[in-house]
């Protein structure tokens, strides 16, 4: 199969869980034999499209203007969606949502490929947009071959999902042979924070959580807006908070093996899986995250594979970091954590339902 993947970013250069996943399906479906190509929005600025290559995959930039709340304007993405279409001949495109400039370019590019939806989360950041928007979205989601809930929670809750008769679940997952136990196993005693620096990722409710634990390591890997303001906070208050930057794979693999337990203390409905869940998981480390009402909880079991606490509580994530001193409760924690990683996001598992879903799509 040929296929287009169309979202405003692609991993690297950005650090995010919906990059990863793009990246990491289109390695996936290159080994099985199948030609993926990617379409992005130009990341600063651009009149004329842009060319490179990512493992092999060529990655096309639609030139943009600009960005609004995050969402690229491409006028042109209509236009380049149907030249693209005529010169490669797609068998499918696969959408990554959500992205409102691609519901309204799919709407004027009457492309005659199949198409279907992968839905990591609701529009919530380009909230405003939302009342502009839904006259493009719903035909868009209606005539896909299948639009994909990451999790039977997410599903459930969306108000889109929860309409739709072409729902399939098909969660995200990780090279459970890359993300696996070491032997530094929870050995560096730290506590570990990975994604971008956002708000809705909950960054001031753990800082203020910190300031109640001394003597307590924090390691934040990443980047983002946030990111003076943590540097700040971590000096003003005498916090042992470690700011790691962006890491590498190798390197991301060795904080979560060295790390007592990963928190995601997420706080808004823009977090719908939490794919650094699974990793820390697969690695055998127990994750403390919150129970807003997305696929989140759903990732991590609580009492299982980690613990789940009050969403915007500080107090609850300080209980929790506490409670993880007993060794027995973090090994039984570890093992469920390695165990649920295994039987429902090893990568192979999720790459052959996505793979038969997009056979049946584009009729192959």
């Amino acid at each position: 199969m040929r296929i287009l993947h169309v979202y405003k970013d692609v991993y690297p250069p950005v650090h995010g869980g919906i990059e990863r996943y793009i990246h990491d399906t289109v390695s996936s479906m290159s080994a099985r034999g199948h030609e993926s190509t990617i379409l992005v929005a130009s990341r600063k600025p651009a009149l004329r499209t842009g060319r490179r290559s990512i493992d092999g995959s060529p990655v096309i930039e639609a030139p943009c203007l600009g960005r609004l709340f995050s969402n690229p304007v491409c006028p042109g993405l209509a236009s380049l969606l149907r030249r693209l279409h005529r010169e490669m001949r797609f068998d499918l495109v696969h959408y990554h949502h959500p992205l409102p400039t691609a519901a309204v370019s799919w709407a004027f590019a009457g492309l005659d490929a199949p198409h279907i939806v992968t839905y990591h989360s609701d529009i919530v950041r380009q909230s405003l947009l939302v009342p502009l928007i839904e006259p493009f979205l719903w035909p868009f989601l209606r005539r896909a071959r299948a639009v994909l809930a990451t999790s039977p929670a997410y599903a459930e809750s969306s108000r889109y999902l929860r309409r739709l008769p072409n729902v399939r679940v098909v969660p995200l997952g990780v090279d459970t042979r890359r993300f696996s136990p070491g032997p530094a196993d929870g050995a560096g005693g730290y506590f570990l924070f990975v994604g971008r620096f956002r708000r809705y990722k909950g960054i001031p409710v753990l800082l203020e959580a910190w300031r109640g634990l001394p003597g307590r390591r924090l390691v934040m890997a990443g980047s983002g807006p946030l990111s003076k303001e943590i540097s700040e906070a971590a000096s003003r208050d005498g916090s042992l908070v470690e700011l790691a930057g962006d890491v590498g794979d190798d390197r991301l693999v060795e904080l979560y093996r060295g790390a007592r337990a990963l928190i995601l203390p997420s706080t808004e409905r823009s977090e719908a899986f939490g794919l650094v869940q699974v990793e820390a998981m697969a690695c055998g480390t127990p994750v403390i995250s919150t129970d807003i009402a997305t696929g989140v909880p759903w990732v991590n079991r609580d009492g299982e594979s980690g613990l789940t606490v009050r969403a915007g509580d500080p107090g609850a994530i300080r209980e929790a970091v506490e409670r993880l001193d007993d060794d027995a409760l973090r090994g039984g924690l570890s093992a469920g954590a390695r165990s649920r990683a295994l039987a429902h996001f090893d990568m192979e598992r999720t790459m052959d339902e996505l793979e038969r879903i997009c056979r049946d799509a584009a009729g192959i």
